[in-house]
């Protein structure tokens, strides 16, 4: 059947095959017949050459007495009409004498005539057996012998001439063809009928290898072809039984794949779930980190936890081996880590918690290296641990330094009985405003570059970090992991590749239990502070297609006002935003600004772009249409426009402020510039 549900024309392979053969047999014994037919022809008429020389000469040998005779003709007049009456094949029985005049003739009356030879005769070649003397003609319609008469001295005394009709010449040779064509007929229907029967019995098996792979065909299992055959279809027959059970086991282990597969994708969607999802903002702190699995899983591990007091946790692990083995012993230490964390305040107490519970479980040879840090925003401190894991890299804002905390205790699991404890103790480390702390894996720093055995090493992340740490965490993540994959080229990664990185933004630290220090006079720090402490903040990259969050961010933060109020607020908050995003940082990767709401109607804007100072701006008339018209340089009208008041304050010590206060109900604005 055809896709489209036609039947399809099947033409039998054994009909082919044995009608070829017929074909060819016919033209084989045609050929041959038509080469015998001819060789008979010409075989049959040398033979009647033969017998009318025979006959003449006879004819000559008993007519050369008579000749000699005072009256030849009554000794020739019988023999020639006997001969005529024995052979009627004969058209013509004369003998002449040497003057031409006929003396035997089976009609009396042409006796004593002149010899009238037929029209048209034309000579034959020589044959052999003929002497020179004698000629052979022919015509249309007869064959003629001459034979010369001579006495016992050599003495030419006339010729003996015998014709015989070619009507005869022609019933004989076709009476020799017709029994050939029946020769032929009879073995044309036997090789026939042999080629049918000897090509179904040789092709016979063709039908039972055709119906094997057809149930192969539909999927059936354990399909075999029992054929007994010495020939190449016994050859087939068992390559499709082995093809058979090699597509039986391939599909029982594509389905096995499957089912792996399935369990993989679980496995992946089950850690990804384990890891943060998104940047965590704490105080002047902003937290992020990135894994890249090698494998479909990985053993690589890293986490932001929230503890009591504003704290937070920050975790790295790397567990010996990738794949399932590695993302169950992540999946453990999640558990364990999130169990453990609330009831110690010392890292180190907690890695050795985690060391006596892990020692129990995982199998010998196994470990886990591991870095846990609390960091505490108020303070800008993180008190951090580290078990074997790699060392911490700490970029310094202040002179572009970097430092390099390395790990002194020993990995989780590796030695048992609580030897770790002696290994481990607590540090501090203080980020000031702008610093990056670095956490990663292994699979970072010895990622290799094609053809070598150089890693990327320290020094090259040294390099990347400082590039990209007044960016933002995210730009450090993004760089950081372009440069590895550019080292690496398109080779596959050997191991998981982890990061997490911490920094501190630029600005005022704000302590919950005392009140901030502000320079006097200096009014906008004050509203930072203010903000900070009893605001709410949406912080936003510097990228003008993510900058959609800041109208469900604003009616969330502002529930009682209504969705055209609401909607003025989005678009000046909105143009404020494109502008620092476009113009302040040049959408630069990275860059992020935040948007502080202190109820019930104050906006405060920071950014650490270019500074923007609108001294020589002018207001604009939205009423105009040809303003309107002009579409672009609308901006900083329409924030005037909806805002109360309007300040901009560029290049303090905490970046470039934008300060903007709505009322629902304004009597008036005011725009103040601030330089």
């Amino acid at each position: 059947m055809t896709p489209d549900g036609r039947k399809r024309s099947i033409f039998g392979i054994r009909t082919i095959v044995a009608g070829a053969a017929a074909v060819l047999t016919t033209l084989i014994v045609l050929g041959v017949t038509g080469v015998l037919e001819r060789r008979t022809r010409m075989v049959l008429v040398e033979e009647i050459d033969a017998r009318l020389l025979s006959e003449a000469r006879g004819l000559a040998v008993a007519s050369a007495s008579s000749l000699l005779t005072d009256y030849p003709e009554l000794l020739l007049a019988p023999i020639v009409k006997k001969m005529c009456v024995e052979q009627p094949e004969l058209a013509l029985v004369e003998v002449v004498d040497r003057s031409g005049v006929v003396q035997g003739h089976p009609d009396v009356r042409q006796i004593s005539t002149r010899y009238a030879p037929p029209s048209d005769l034309r000579v034959l070649p020589g044959t052999a057996g003929r002497r020179p003397d004698e000629e052979l003609q022919q015509n249309p319609t007869m064959l003629l012998v001459s034979v010369p008469i001579k006495d016992a001295t050599g003495r030419l005394l006339g010729k003996a001439v015998v014709g015989m009709r070619r009507s005869h010449i022609d019933q004989a040779v076709n009476r020799v063809s017709r029994q050939q064509y029946v020769v032929l007929a009879a073995f044309m229907v036997a090789g026939v009928a042999a080629s049918f029967l000897l090509m179904g019995v040789l092709l016979r098996p063709i039908g039972a290898l055709r119906q094997g792979i057809e149930r192969i065909g539909r999927g059936e299992k354990g399909v075999t072809v029992q054929l007994r055959d010495r020939t190449e279809f016994g050859l087939l027959a068992e390559a499709i039984n082995d093809m058979s059970g090699a597509l039986e086991k391939a599909q029982g282990e594509m389905v096995e794949r499957a089912r792996l597969q399935h369990e993989m994708d679980l496995a992946r969607q089950i850690q990804r779930s384990l890891l943060p999802s998104k940047q965590t903002v704490a105080g002047d702190f902003v937290i992020d980190g990135e894994q890249w699995a090698a494998a479909e899983v990985g053993g690589d591990y890293f986490d932001v936890i929230p503890l009591s007091g504003g704290r937070i946790g920050l975790a790295m692990a790397d567990v010996s081996g990738k794949g399932l083995a590695g993302c169950l012993v992540t999946s453990m230490l999640f558990s364990l880590l999130r169990a453990y964390s609330g009831e110690h305040s010392s890292p180190a107490a907690l890695l050795v918690a985690l060391d006596e519970r892990l020692g129990s479980i995982l199998q010998r040879g196994a470990f886990v290296t591991m870095f846990y840090g609390i960091l505490d925003p108020a303070t800008g401190r993180i008190v951090h641990c580290s078990a074997g894991h790699n060392p911490t890299l700490i970029h310094r804002a202040r002179d572009g330094r970097t430092e390099w905390i390395p790990s002194k205790g020993i990995p989780l699991g590796a030695i048992r009985g609580g030897a770790i404890r002696k290994t481990l103790e607590d540090a501090v480390i203080e980020l000031l405003p702008g610093d990056v702390l670095l956490q990663f894996t292994d699979g970072m720093n010895e990622t290799q570059a094609p053809g070598s055995d150089e890693q990327f090493g320290f020094d090259r992340m040294e390099q990347v970090v400082g590039g990209s740490a007044g960016m933002g965490p995210r730009a450090v993540l993004e760089r950081l992991h372009r440069s590895v994959e550019d080292y690496r080229g398109a080779k596959a990664p050997d191991d998981d590749e982890t990061v997490l990185v911490v920094r501190r933004e630029v600005g005022i630290v704000a302590h919950p239990a005392a009140a901030p220090v502000i320079p006097a006079g200096d009014r906008v720090l004050t509203c930072l502070a203010e903000s900070r402490a009893r605001g709410v903040c949406l912080r936003l990259p510097a990228n003008l297609a993510d900058l959609e969050p800041i109208g469900p961010w604003l009616w969330k933060s502002m529930p009682g006002v209504s969705p055209e109020q609401a909607e003025l607020l989005h678009l000046a908050l909105y143009e404020v935003c494109a502008n620092i995003a476009e113009h302040g940082y040049g959408q630069r990767p990275g860059a992020t600004i935040e948007v502080w709401h202190t109820p019930p109607g104050s906006f405060l804007i920071r950014d650490e772009g270019k500074p923007f100072r609108p001294d020589d701006w002018k207001g604009v008339d939205l009423g105009d249409p040809a303003v309107r018209k002009r579409g672009r340089g609308l901006g900083l009208a329409i924030i005037h426009k909806v805002m109360a008041r309007v300040s901009y304050h560029p290049g303090t010590s905490a970046g470039n402020i934008t300060l903007l206060e709505w009322d629902a109900n304004p009597s008036g604005k005011e725009l103040r510039h601030a330089s």
